[in-house]
């Protein structure tokens, strides 16, 4: 699998139909783009009615846990690092990126799909960020909504110009009365389709509680609550200073990988932007729907400087089990980190000066400041 594999590929041609017809079509220069992830799609084709056929009945019967435990962050604040030392804990079960990529017939896939295309990956690493890929490593579930559903802000990632309308309906969920608002019919089919990923992962998990990660869910924990009155929540949040310029090396990166469409680099900033302004200061609002012990807060560089730590600080805030096996658990993974250099942007006084005039209440909210001497 090389790292231009486009997210989406698997996703059943009729989300496709449905995503070409709502963008009015795909231009030119992406015809064979388009051609190649239809062809692989609609190959998949047999072994997504084998699943259906096979498994349906077992995956409508499961019963979800009541109180999932999710992940909140906004992109490139350290979700991915959080959510893979929490799945040492085998208490947990989650989205591995086998069942991300294929979550339609991920069930009559076990084994040996998997095996053939962990064959195929050999050694690869995420375009952004140099963090090693496996068919086993801990996903964000949004994506394999993505790969289920047209309903997913992931698809903005094919079609840039979508980007403002699938934030309104799919992040945000139409809770903004002045955006696009969501229907109550086209609310019901998302949490169908939603829900329909997660009773999947419960079967995958044979039944344990899930640990849930997407970088959207911090603009729907109102949401969240509403389907899961005792759900549980972690929150990693990032220097503003130090996400806006990774945000910005995460889009000019994966945008040219993956688009279908042509899009303009300024409006797309601009989007950015505004987004992490919209979405975080919803869950500023949104944070104080949720009971007490509950939630639970951690700055990404106090995890990065004690992750045993604050670990077993957020395991006692919100009164987690198994902290105790989790721990050398953890402790072997994060000797596998050592040699790992994560991407160091310099932040210039341009960086700062967009910070404060945008994202000013997000660094006062958890009283960062600019790094020094800009580095």
């Amino acid at each position: 699998m090389r790292n231009d594999f486009h997210p989406s590929t698997f996703a059943p041609p009729l989300v496709w139909a449905r995503l070409v017809l709502q963008n009015r079509g795909v231009a030119r220069p992406y015809w064979g783009k388009l051609a190649r992830i239809l062809a692989a799609t609609v190959l998949a084709t047999p072994l997504r009615l084998a699943e259906r056929l096979l498994y349906s009945r077992q995956v409508a019967r499961v019963s979800i846990h009541p109180s999932p435990l999710f992940l909140l962050g906004f992109a490139r604040s350290g979700t991915t690092h959080l959510q893979n030392l929490m799945t040492r804990d085998p208490g947990y079960g989650y989205l591995t990126a086998f069942q991300m990529v294929l979550p339609t017939f991920s069930l009559v896939g076990r084994g040996w799909l998997q095996r053939l295309m962990e064959k195929g990956m050999g050694e690869q690493t995420r375009p952004m960020d140099e963090v090693r890929i496996s068919m086993d490593a801990p996903q964000e579930e949004e994506v394999a909504l993505a790969n289920s559903s047209h309903r997913s802000f992931v698809h903005h990632l094919s079609f840039p110009r979508q980007g403002p309308r699938l934030f309104e309906k799919y992040v945000l969920m139409g809770a903004d009365p002045d955006g696009e608002r969501l229907t109550e019919k086209e609310l019901r089919r998302w949490d169908r389709d939603w829900l329909g990923v997660l009773r999947k992962m419960t079967f995958h998990a044979r039944g344990r509680p899930l640990l849930l990660r997407s970088t959207t869910h911090i603009g729907r924990v109102d949401h969240l609550l509403r389907l899961f009155p005792e759900a549980k929540f972690i929150h990693i949040v990032r220097n503003p200073y130090r996400v806006y310029p990774s945000l910005m090396h995460l889009y000019r990166t994966m945008l040219p990988l993956y688009r279908l469409d042509d899009y303009d680099w300024p409006e797309v900033e601009e989007f950015l932007t505004g987004a992490y302004s919209r979405m975080m200061r919803k869950y500023l609002e949104d944070r104080d729907l949720v009971p007490d012990g509950r939630l639970a807060e951690v700055r990404y560089e106090d995890l990065e400087r004690d992750p045993m730590g604050e670990l077993e600080r957020l395991y006692a805030a919100l009164g987690l089990p198994g902290w105790e096996e989790a721990k050398p658990r953890v402790e072997a993974y994060l000797r596998t980190l050592s040699g790992y250099r994560k991407n160091d942007f310099r932040i210039d006084r341009t960086v700062i000066d967009r910070v404060n005039d945008e994202w000013r209440f997000a660094v006062d909210a958890w009283n960062y400041r600019p790094p020094e001497d800009g580095a």
